[in-house]
């Protein structure tokens, strides 16, 4: 693979720090889905004042179809890691890759089912599996097949926006037919009146048809985000804050993505409902400049990492070293807060309440495994993830 071994020693912190600003960003742009019906968001009365629609605007604009790709490259890096240190043991890094690929699918299902139906662990499992093929290619190939698969994800979102733009305008009644406010207020009781088994057999039904829809509206960016990620391990960059390419993104493709970014994010705020052409085009565009943003941050949080690691830039680095206990953690803390066998806070809040309780959510599951990390070498979750790829060992 052509990947130098790493040292745990020489553990950088961008890797890490990248995976902390990710965690952050998830919750404010997940938490729409565990506040509000699946098919109306905030749209129906969550973003009736001017400050729910700043605040949804600036979620959109500096978070949404930006921290995934963050959190997706890393998994991609991440690869290449296992894959060296396998090479550094002697072990078999296939057999090791796929029981880890294995045991997130698991994990994911029980997420989805039991928490959270945006569960993103299944689809990077699955993914995870075709990707072990990419091992081998050229750090060129690889940016090469990234930026193509991230085009392709905008054409095929800019198609449904057309399709859906399409049937506004010449078949309105089946349009209206597909927003049947009876689905959401079906879902509203179940998620406020509903217990504990009640919700999670909702969540399963829902399996079917939500898995092929990430997979077609975010999978294919996903992969070509694993492929940036790989891609920057074999360059050498991953872990070096001061390389070019970090100042050449924060200077050049930040800007460039913030400001596709606001202007995607506006045709959403502006959108009548989460099915509409309108708002589907602006998930297209927020595409389109999704791969500027993310390695604009990135730009950013190299330079952060640069110079002593000091006592915050090693706490929220130990932090994003537990992402997957952070990332579940969230889940659970807005399935109880949320939902009718918790706080039932569902249908509740405005855009604005839900993301900004979403951003303290965020902190504290990020402070939670940080103080955790304090004390263990790794977080519950990571553990578990380990033993499973380890055959027992921690």
């Amino acid at each position: 693979m052509e990947v130098a071994p790493v040292a745990p020693a020489e553990r950088a912190l961008m890797p890490d720090l990248l995976r902390a600003f990710a965690l952050l960003g998830i919750a404010m742009v997940n938490v729409v889905g565990f506040a509000q019906p699946l098919s109306a968001g905030f749209y129906e009365d969550g973003l009736e004042t001017a400050a729910d629609r700043f605040v949804f605007g600036a979620m959109a604009s500096f978070f949404l179809m930006k921290s995934y790709p963050l959190f997706a490259m890393m998994f991609g890096a991440g690869l290449a890691w296992q894959m060296s240190a396998a090479t550094r043991s002697g072990a078999d890094g296939g057999a090791r890759y796929f029981r880890r690929m294995a045991a997130l699918i698991v994990i994911g299902f029980l997420h989805f089912v039991f928490f959270w139906y945006g569960d993103i662990l299944i689809t990077y499992g699955l993914l995870g599996c075709l990707f072990f093929a990419m091992r081998g290619l050229t750090v060129k190939t690889l940016i090469q097949t990234g930026i193509a698969l991230i085009a392709v994800n905008t054409a095929i979102l800019l198609l449904f926006a057309a399709l859906i733009s399409a049937g506004e305008t010449h078949a309105p009644e089946a349009m209206a037919e597909a927003r049947d406010p009876e689905i959401d207020a079906a879902q509203i009781r179940l998620f406020t009146e509903g217990a504990f088994l009640d919700v999670a057999g909702w969540r399963l039904a829902q399996l079917p048809l939500v898995l092929p829809s990430v997979l077609i509206q975010q999978g294919i960016a996903v992969f070509g985000y694993f492929c940036l990620g790989l891609a920057a391990v074999k360059a050498g960059v991953i872990d070096q804050p001061m390389a070019r390419i970090w100042k050449l993104s924060r200077w050049v493709f930040l800007p460039v993505g913030l400001l596709g970014s606001v202007w995607g994010a506006r045709l959403i705020v502006n959108a009548d409902a989460m099915v509409s052409g309108q708002f589907m085009l602006g998930n297209a565009v927020l595409m389109a400049f999704s791969a500027c943003s993310a390695l604009g941050y990135a730009g950013l949080i190299a330079l952060f990492s640069t110079g002593r690691a000091g006592p915050v830039k090693g706490f929220f680095a130990r932090a994003g070293s537990a992402s997957l206990s952070a990332y579940l953690l969230q889940s659970v803390v807005f399935s109880f807060l949320f939902a009718g066998y918790g706080f039932g806070l569902f249908g509740q809040m405005s855009a604005s309440q839900a993301i900004l309780t979403a951003l303290g959510v965020g902190l504290a599951s990020l402070v939670i495994v940080g103080v955790w990390r304090s004390f263990a070498a790794r977080g519950p979750m990571e553990v578990l993830l380990r033993r499973v790829t380890y055959w027992g060992r921690a």
